[in-house]
């Protein structure tokens, strides 16, 4: 697919010329590697839940009905979580723990471009075994529990990969997946805040595989938001223009300094993402 010139923003291009851009990963790129989107894992969550003797069928039922709306994929997380307890752990680690994911494409075109890091929403390994893969060594993996191992990276400009979320296979008992983990993990942790708060405000983030109503994505928006400002670099989120609804550009840009650069999604399985970043690597050379 060919991208117009206008799909390249300048401050886009000199941010990782000037090695400040940083790769935001979501789960839009996992999804290409066999694993869940959030309707799929909450609708596996439903279907275990449905097999346990002490969930009753007018729960299931209400399960079901609230998860028709994507916007309750975060409460539905947080229910789920409590009721099924060691079943929902199984679930999370035998899906997102797998240390034997392979990696994609996508993922591998991301990593062949210099990035001061990688930041990533997901649980999964992907990024960690794509790195494997194309450098042959294992790279620095932090978790939002690890701020002074991330800020000692940081300052000394090493490459690292921050899972923002936590990892399935490392801590599957630490991931963050509702509104309730945030407020009784994150907030504990204010040096992880203030790092992300300076990455934030120091840095260029490309946004790729995140939608602009990824519940996930959104409550890193908010827990940002309340001391970031949009103030510093302008970041840039790659999407598909069908979910590039003008009242959420406005606001992204407005709120979090976000500026959407959209694709058409003619390939039916998201193709074009490839091809941008195939792009981007040339223009950068």
């Amino acid at each position: 697919m060919a991208f117009t010139d206008d799909k390249f923003p300048e401050k886009l291009i000199e941010g990782f010329q000037k090695k400040l851009g940083v790769f935001f990963v979501g789960a839009g790129i996992s999804i290409e590697a066999g694993l869940p989107s959030w309707s799929k894992l909450i609708n596996n969550l439903i279907n275990i839940a449905e097999k346990q003797p002490w969930i009753n069928a007018d729960k299931i039922s209400e399960y079901k009905t609230l998860a028709i709306e994507g916007s309750n994929f975060l409460l539905l997380a947080e229910e789920l979580k409590t009721e099924l307890g060691g079943e929902f752990s199984k679930y999370i680690e035998d899906t997102f723990g797998r240390p034997d994911i392979k990696p994609t494409e996508t993922i591998l075109k991301i990593l062949s471009i210099d990035a001061s890091m990688i930041i990533t929403s997901n649980y999964d390994m992907l990024i960690e075994n794509a790195y494997v893969k194309l450098k042959g060594i294992v790279p620095p993996v932090f978790k939002y529990d690890q701020s002074r191992e991330i800020a000692n990276n940081y300052w000394k400009e090493r490459f690292f990969i921050l899972k923002v979320h936590g990892d399935a296979y490392s801590d599957v008992q630490g991931i963050i997946l509702s509104q309730k983990d945030y407020r009784k993990t994150l907030y504990r942790e204010l040096g992880y805040k203030s790092i992300l708060q300076s990455i934030f405000s120091t840095k260029s983030l490309f946004f790729v595989g995140s939608s602009m109503t990824d519940p996930e994505f959104n409550l890193l928006l908010d827990y940002l938001h309340e001391s970031y400002h949009g103030g510093g670099p302008t970041h840039y989120l790659l999407i598909n223009e069908e979910k590039a609804l003008p009242t959420l550009q406005k606001n992204f840009l407005e709120n979090y300094n976000i500026q959407t650069i959209t694709y058409k999604n003619n390939s039916g399985n998201h193709s074009e993402i490839y091809d941008y970043l195939e792009e981007l690597e040339k223009r950068l050379t």
